[in-house]
């Protein structure tokens, strides 16, 4: 079971929307966490995580965007980063239609989901977050 996440100050890039949508992400980490720890319907838990990753997606498509906008050298690279994620991301939620919330999907969740975003989050989006702020006039 995962514990609740929390946004930290090492997760900051110092772009206030980025930041905010960061935020915004890790509440919906925390309730798909939450449907983790109590009992909830197969269909209840499917829309919360077909929530999470809509606003993954948008996160994404905002972040990429800004990313073109200030020329950021490492935009090909980054969106390569999501794009795997949301992969891995659409392979666990349909892992979790077929199978249900099985052990092997919670530790999925916990590896894929959430390591990842916070790996994330704490390096390529600050070291993005810092070159922004940096290039943007």
């Amino acid at each position: 079971m995962a514990t609740k996440l929390m946004f930290s100050g090492d997760m900051e890039t110092g772009v206030a929307k980025i930041d905010a949508q960061h935020k915004e992400l890790i509440d919906r980490i925390n309730a798909v966490i939450s449907m983790e720890q109590k009992v909830f319907s197969k269909e209840e838990t499917k829309k919360t995580l077909d929530f999470l990753g809509e606003y993954v997606v948008k996160h994404f498509t905002d972040e990429e965007a800004l990313q073109v906008e200030c020329k950021y050298p490492k935009y090909e690279w980054h969106k390569e980063q999501h794009q795997n994620f949301v992969n891995d991301f659409q392979k666990l939620r349909s892992e979790f239609v077929t199978d249900g919330a099985s052990m092997k999907f919670t530790l999925d969740l916990n590896q894929s989901v959430i390591s990842w975003v916070i790996k994330h989050i704490k390096s390529a989006d600050v070291e993005f977050g810092r070159y922004y702020k940096e290039h943007i006039k």
